[in-house]
This record gives structure tokens, C-alpha cells and sequence, in this order.
């Protein structure tokens, strides 16, 4: 009988191969990490080339020296990238057998790869969330059967001091029309009235501005004009603006310029503020709404005049193209909904409790009202990025897949070639079990090497797309730079699933090799 320790032993001399030592393929690597280094130091090189700093670009048919900094630097992280690869396998081949070594990287691509994608979708998911979170709170309470929402105070009051609620704030949500001279004929836009100075702590909005004040909406006439300036003119000083001597102030005052009338603030997407209406902050715009107006035949359009606040990114393009913000008691002036609103929003202190809050403010507001949280407001939205996810998974997990197929030919090769070593260590008195074992382990042995390997680059290469980052064009995916969100329950699914299909692919050759009579393998020596 073997010692499970001599078992291991055999099985890592079987995967050696003692008498090839070619290490071509290292030595390869080794040139192309080299050759990737060398344009690294070339790109940090041109810069300060005196020759190519003075020329003009208008002046030369060359590449301008920044365009051969960003070509110079893709080719070196290329470069290195094929190197690490090519020293890797090179190292593989000089260590193992080819086979075994095809084997083992078969293992790390297919634990690697997996890794690096679903932690990117992980990344852009985590990306899609917070800038859900931006524009919509966590939990979103409404009345069930369309009955006017006016009640929403004593409702709001019932929700303070649950436990895992930051904070809640009333809005009022509606499709109106939003008209500028640069856009005569108007597009429909959400119009949201909110709580402004609630607002920061349920809403991301704060954060997202890139111009101007949430302030705004409560104090419109600090807005600054068009051009930057206060709204309401200056009094004229003393001086050569000043009235003359013996000319009434009053008369004076009634030849300058009227002060331009102090209009409620609205806060634009950035994609409807610079790109469809292309206004700045002080300009007026017009909403209208078709059904509004309440007049001797029912109801009519109605239009009010805005004045632009500020303007918001939130990085979706829905939200930045088709979202205005207003306060709550211009929204209900306008709209006619005195004291009435659309719901009352409630942010959690993380998106994963507001299952729990959803659920125990339910229970204190009682029936009669809608209470969902963010997930089920997108759960189209999020069920196909999951989809995707699994797809992914799946897709991806084909690598280790025919990895594995390559550990069956290469066992079933070392079933037939060690039939002699198999022969005399049956009898010797060595046991089926023990032969399965050994063979069992070799394929152990190649999951494990690929699994950590795989391991390595999965975690590295995620770790520096976190830390620098491969940028992307905003204009073309609406995002500065690849996110990166490792989740420790996808990594170990991974790994358990390489892991379990190196295993699975030994018991073939495994009970082959055990199954062998001593006679078959010494019947030709």
C-alpha cells in the first residue's frame, strides 16, 4: 500500500519532464517585456526632446509628439501584456511537460478571464446604481389606488426614527414641455419638484452639480443674471452716473432699465442645458404643460416662465437629457396641486436595506399605499444585467471547460505511457484505490497551479484597472474610465468552478489507470 505522501510524489514526477529544458519561449517573453519597458521610456523620453518640442505642429508631416507619447505607451502596455503571457507559458514549458504546461495555462486563462469580466460588469453595475441613487432615492412610497397623495405629512412623519433611514423628502413628478428661443419647438422633458432643503441628504443631486446652487430654488432672486451679473441693476453712485443736481432721483429712476422680474429656478440636465437648448445660468426657458390650465371649458395648456439655476451630471444620459428639477411649491403652483403630491421618497443608510426599511415602513403607514424600492423601480433594468452576468459566466467558463478536456488527453497520454511504472506498482501490492489516487492528484495538481495563477491575474489585473484605469470616450460611453468591482462570492465561483471541472475531467483516466492488470503493462517489456 502507497503513503498518501508517496502518492503525491509520483503524481508530481509524472507531470515533470526532467530530460526537456527548452526555453525558447522565455526567453521570448522576457524580449517583449523588455521591448514594452523600452516604450515606456520612450514615452516619458519625448517629451523633453528639444527637436520635436519646438517644431510647431502645423509645421511638420509627422505625428504630433503627443500622439507619439499615447501610440508609444498602447504599444508598451501591449508589449507587456504578450511578455507576461509568453514568460509565463515559457516558464511552464521549461518546468512541466508540454501538455501538462498547455494544461495549466488553459486553467489560468479560464480563471483569469472570468475574473477580469464579471468584476468590469460588476464594476459598471455598481457605476448604474450610484447613478440611479443620484436622481432617485432608495424607497419610493405613493398612494395604490391614484387618489390624491395629500396626506403625505403625516405619512412622512411615521417614517422618521426607523432605524436604517437617512432621511425623506415629498416630489412631485409630471411629463411637461420645455421651450427656449434655441428650441421654438420644445421637447418633453420629467419635470420633478422637490424639497431643496431636504434634498441633499435624500438625493445625489448635491454632488452631481456642475454649476450652480440647490439653494437657488428656494431664493431665485439670488440666481445671477445671463451674464454673470446680479439680477437686480445697482443704484447709480455718486458721480458721473449719478443724477444731476436739481433733477428729481425719481425721474431719474424711471428712464433706467426695469429690473428683470424674479422668476422661480429650475435645474437642467446637463445634456438638455448645454447640448439640446444650450442656455446658461440666468436664462429663461418656458414649460409648458398641455393639461394644467383650468379654464371656462375644462382644462387647457398653461406655460410659466423659468429661470435656469444651474445644470447636473449624473453620467445617464436618460436622466441628463429628459430631468429638470424645480422646487416643490412652484411645482404644485404651477400644476395645480396645492398640498397634493406624487409620493414621498425615503433614502437608506446602503441600497441593500431597503428591502428591510421598505418592509417596516409598510407596516407602520398600514394599506392603502405603494411601497417600493429602487430595485423594483428598475428590475427590468438590473434582471438583464444579471442575465448578462450569467452569460457571461457561462460563456467564459468554456476556457477552463476545454482546458479540462486538454487535462483528459494529457492523463489518458500518461495512463498509457507510465503502463509500466503502473504495472510494477501493482505488484508491488500497490491497491486500486491508490493508483486512482495518484492520477487524481496529477490533475489536482495542474487545477491548483492554474487556479492560483489564474488567481494572480485575475486580482492583479482588476487591482490596476482600478488604480489607473483604461479611459474611455464620455462622448461615446457616457463614462471617463472603466469601473472595476471585485465581489469576493463571483471570484470564488470562479475558482470553485475551474476547480471543479479540473477534477471532474481526472476520473476518467484516474479509473482507467486503476482499472490496468499488471500483464497489460508488462506484456511488451
Amino acid at each position: 500500500m502507497l503513503a498518501p505522501g508517496f502518492e503525491w510524489f509520483v503524481a508530481w514526477r509524472h507531470l515533470r519532464d526532467p530530460e526537456r529544458r527548452s526555453r525558447r519561449t522565455l526567453l521570448i517573453g522576457l524580449a517583449a517585456l523588455l521591448a514594452g519597458g523600452l516604450c515606456f521610456v520612450a514615452a516619458a523620453l519625448v517629451p523633453h526632446l528639444g527637436g520635436i518640442q519646438a517644431r510647431a505642429p502645423g509645421e511638420w508631416m509627422e505625428p504630433h509628439p503627443l500622439v507619439i507619447v499615447d501610440r508609444l505607451k498602447t504599444a508598451g502596455a501591449i508589449a507587456i501584456a504578450v511578455g507576461l503571457l509568453l514568460t509565463l507559458l515559457g516558464a511552464l514549458f521549461a518546468l512541466f511537460t508540454v501538455f501538462t504546461a498547455v494544461s495549466i495555462f488553459g486553467v489560468f486563462l479560464g480563471t483569469g478571464a472570468p475574473i477580469i469580466a464579471l468584476s468590469v460588469m460588476s464594476g459598471f453595475e455598481a457605476d448604474l446604481k450610484g447613478k440611479i441613487r443620484a436622481t432617485k432615492a432608495d424607497v419610493a412610497i405613493s398612494t395604490g389606488d391614484d387618489r390624491p397623495f395629500t396626506d403625505w405629512r403625516a405619512v412622512d412623519q411615521k417614517i422618521a426614527g426607523i432605524p436604517g433611514v437617512v432621511g425623506s423628502m415629498a416630489y412631485i413628478e409630471t411629463e411637461v414641455i420645455i421651450k427656449h428661443v434655441t428650441n421654438p419647438a420644445g421637447m418633453g422633458i420629467i419635470l420633478r419638484g422637490i424639497e431643496p432643503d431636504r434634498a441633499p441628504r435624500v438625493l445625489g443631486l448635491e454632488r452631481t452639480l456642475q454649476e450652480g446652487k440647490i439653494g437657488y430654488l428656494d431664493h431665485p432672486e439670488r440666481i445671477p443674471a445671463e451674464g454673470g451679473d446680479l439680477l437686480a441693476p445697482p443704484e447709480p453712485s455718486e458721480g458721473a452716473g449719478a443724477a444731476p443736481k436739481g433733477i428729481d432721483k425719481g425721474v431719474g429712476k424711471a428712464h433706467l432699465a426695469d429690473p428683470a422680474p424674479v422668476l422661480p429656478g429650475i435645474l437642467l440636465g446637463d445634456e438638455l442645458y448645454q447640448h439640446t437648448l444650450r442656455v446658461f445660468v440666468g436664462s429663461d426657458v418656458d414649460i409648458a404643460c398641455p393639461l394644467c390650465g383650468i379654464g371656462p371649458m375644462g382644462p387647457m395648456p398653461k406655460l410659466k416662465s423659468f429661470r435656469v439655476a444651474g445644470h447636473f451630471y449624473t453620467g445617464m444620459y436618460e436622466f441628463d437629457s429628459k430631468l429638470a428639477y424645480v422646487s416643490l411649491s412652484d411645482a404644485q403652483k404651477f400644476l395645480h396641486m396645492p398640498d397634493e403630491v406624487t409620493g414621498v421618497e425615503v433614502r437608506t443608510t446602503t441600497p441593500e436595506a431597503a428591502r428591510e426599511v421598505a418592509d417596516e415602513i409598510a407596516s407602520r403607514i398600514g394599506p392603502g399605499y405603494e411601497v417600493r424600492t429602487w430595485e423594483e423601480l428598475n428590475r427590468g433594468l438590473f434582471a438583464a444585467l444579471k442575465l448578462e452576468k450569467v452569460a457571461m459566466f457561462v460563456v467564459l467558463t468554456f476556457i477552463a471547460l476545454v482546458a479540462s478536456f486538454s487535462i483528459v488527453s494529457n492523463l489518458i497520454m500518461l495512463v498509457t505511457e507510465k503502463a509500466k511504472e503502473v504495472a510494477i506498482l501493482k505488484s508491488m501490492g500497490a491497491r486500486d484505490g491508490a493508483i486512482l489516487r495518484v492520477f487524481f492528484a496529477e490533475g489536482l495538481y495542474i487545477g491548483l497551479l492554474g487556479l492560483v495563477l489564474g488567481l494572480a491575474l485575475g486580482i492583479g489585473g482588476c487591482l490596476l484597472l482600478g488604480h489607473y484605469g483604461l479611459p474611455l470616450d464620455p462622448d461615446v460611453y457616457y463614462i471617463q474610465k472603466l469601473p472595476v468591482v471585485m465581489r469576493v462570492r463571483e471570484i470564488a465561483a470562479v475558482s470553485l468552478a475551474a476547480l471543479g471541472l479540473c477534477c471532474l475531467a481526472t476520473l476518467y483516466p484516474a479509473m482507467l489507470a486503476s482499472r490496468m492488470r499488471p500483464v497489460d503493462g508488462l506484456r511488451y517489456e
